[in-house]
């Protein structure tokens, strides 16, 4: 078999490996090399179903299948197989991403290989915890992950926020200025709309500008907090 047809699996297992959606979040946080590695790997597991294909289609149908390899504009040896590797790549990976969930792949990379950071954010947007999310300048936003981004795509964290403020230069307590539960119940309760959905109230904040990321509960940020519990 000539090695420039090897090409066509190389690049099917690549194509697997990008467009794959249970795994192409975990090859965002792969080297360059270690992908293709990957994708080798990937087009020689590719090249082995396709020769087992052509050995029961030869089996079954031997006549159509010297047709076709006549019909071909090539007739270098195994060029049909080979080239057959790519079409079955891309045909069978984007059928497959039709039955999978694109949330669901996303969660499933996070657990396996996500950093803290991320893994944060998933407990957020999956369960509803709520973070405080503190950035550089001093300012605090505690809020919901309203989009759980894609590993290693985007800079960018969209929160639905329910309290913000600043922490106090001396002692770094938090100070709260704006308390959004509050406004988005009256809105609902007055019949203005029927979620906070409606609102548009989200927050975009640039993850390099986030100094740290914590779970926050307000019971037990006033049990260390208590006196300004009594000040409330």
């Amino acid at each position: 078999m000539p090695f420039n047809l090897l090409l066509f699996p190389l690049v099917g297992g690549y194509y697997i490996l990008i467009r794959f959606r249970y795994l192409r979040y975990v090859q965002y946080r792969l080297e360059s090399q270690r992908i293709l590695l990957n994708a080798a790997f990937a087009g020689i597991l590719l090249l082995g179903a396709c020769f087992i294909l052509r050995a029961i289609f030869i089996a079954i149908w031997p006549e159509m299948i010297e047709y076709l390899s006549k019909s071909l504009p090539i007739h270098t040896p195994y060029f049909g197989t080979t080239s057959l590797s790519l079409f079955v790549a891309v045909a069978a990976t984007e059928i497959a991403n039709l039955f999978i969930n694109r949330l669901k792949a996303i969660k499933k990379a996070i657990a396996t290989s996500g950093n803290e950071f991320e893994l944060l954010l998933s407990s957020s947007f999956f369960d509803a915890h709520l973070l405080q999310f503190t950035m550089d300048s001093g300012k605090f936003y505690i809020g919901w992950v309203k989009e759980l981004p894609k590993p290693f795509t985007t800079s960018y964290i969209r929160i639905t926020p329910a309290f913000s403020g600043y922490r106090r230069t001396d002692d770094k307590e938090l100070v709260f200025t704006t308390q959004y539960l509050t406004v988005y119940a009256s809105y609902i309760e007055d019949g203005s709309v029927a979620n906070t959905n409606e609102l548009k109230t989200d927050l975009v904040l640039k993850a390099d500008k986030i100094n740290s990321v914590s779970f926050f509960d307000m019971d037990m940020y006033n049990r260390f907090n208590p006196v300004q519990e009594e000040a409330t």
